[in-house]
């Protein structure tokens, strides 16, 4: 059993550790430098921790011998590690990501480094974007929004969404939808959803998807976005039987098969297993398969939503993720964007192959 565990949280926002190289320029910590610069943070019992090659944990004991024990997220295993094999969760995300993602903090006035893009990213906004405080619209170069935009899928909701998403300033807005948007997804909504949620009064959902016009909508597809590939999926597992469920197990892995082996961004409703996703009871619910998909390929960031308490970021070895969150469990759209720049594309990509494959190597291990 963990002793003197603390409630320590993982979602908390970040920035990039800069060092300064030969020539007196600044420049981002590789990944060796930044594990070993951190290596000593202060570490106690009940430090929420990342290990090397194996995933995240709690430490329960201080074995006094230079190496702390570990118990692992949600499977119970543990095991003994070196120090300098361990890194504080909190660390790695306020401070550091892999692939140079640069978290940029409120009120966003620090300048996007040249030749880099600024993404701003919001998620269940559910119809009341127009509550969304001026001061919560920064401006960027991307926007990236991972569904729920309506409330239960209403037109009239989606058609003022469009219109926020037209006058928002940003070059590029990206979309996909969630499990309350159901009149994007005609299946299911002729099938229940019509009769469930709007008994007198239904839609034609055949008319949903073309009132985003102000948008680049994405549905188990890819687009190349100021050189970065970002891939859009709105499916999650099985919730209360909404638009967009799957059940766990083959069907949804067959979904996240079809996530494309260069993408730079992925795009979801729902988050993955282990990031970003519990619950106001404090238990996990993301998807184990669509994790396991993130970690066979090079992506530098997941940006999702859907649970709403787990609003935040958090990181791996090789990737940032985002919960986007903008409504609060009360509904109330409060929570302001998160934003972080990229480098240009061919930099992050090499960075975030880079990072993938000294996991797998370490892994290996």
């Amino acid at each position: 059993m963990v002793r003197n565990r603390r409630n320590m949280s993982h979602e908390v926002f970040g920035l990039l550790v800069w060092g300064i190289s030969r020539s007196g320029c600044f420049c981002p910590l590789a990944f060796d430098d930044f594990w070993m610069l951190l290596a000593n943070s202060a570490m106690e019992i009940g430090t929420a921790v990342f290990v090397k090659g194996k995933g995240r944990g709690l430490v329960a004991l201080d074995n006094e011998d230079g190496t702390w024990n570990v118990e692992f997220d949600d499977d119970g295993m543990e095991g003994d590690f070196r120090t300098e094999d361990l890194q504080r969760v909190e660390d790695l995300v306020q401070s550091w990501c892999p692939a140079g993602a640069h978290l940029v903090p409120e009120p966003w006035t620090a300048k996007c480094p040249e030749g880099w893009t600024r993404f701003v990213c919001f998620s269940d906004t559910h119809g009341l974007h127009a509550l969304i405080p001026k001061k919560h619209m920064p401006a960027g170069d991307v926007l990236l929004h991972a569904g729920d935009f309506t409330n239960t899928g209403e037109l009239e909701q989606i058609e003022s969404f469009n219109e926020w998403l037209e006058t928002y300033p940003a070059e590029h807005k990206v979309v996909i939808a969630g499990n309350h948007d159901i009149t994007l997804h005609e299946e299911y909504y002729k099938g229940r959803g019509a009769k469930r949620f709007h008994p007198h009064k239904s839609y034609d959902c055949t008319k949903a998807k073309a009132l985003l016009k102000g948008c680049i909508y994405l549905e188990d597809a890819s687009k190349e976005v100021r050189g970065y590939q970002v891939y859009g999926s709105p499916w999650q597992p099985e919730f209360c039987d909404w638009a967009f469920n799957l059940p766990r197990g083959e069907e949804l892995r067959r979904c996240w098969g079809a996530i494309p082996e260069d993408t730079d961004i992925l795009l979801v409703h729902g988050p993955p297993a282990g990031h970003v996703d519990r619950t106001s009871r404090d238990t996990r619910v993301g998807c184990e398969d669509l994790l396991a998909a993130i970690q066979d390929r090079r992506v530098s960031v997941v940006v999702t939503g859907h649970l709403h308490e787990s609003y935040g970021t958090s990181a791996d070895e090789v990737t940032l993720f985002v919960n986007a969150s903008t409504c609060t469990s009360e509904y109330n759209p409060t929570r302001p964007p998160i934003v972080f720049d990229l480098p240009p594309p061919r930099e992050l990509q090499e960075a975030t192959t880079r990072a993938a494959s000294q996991r797998r190597a370490a892994r290996a291990d």
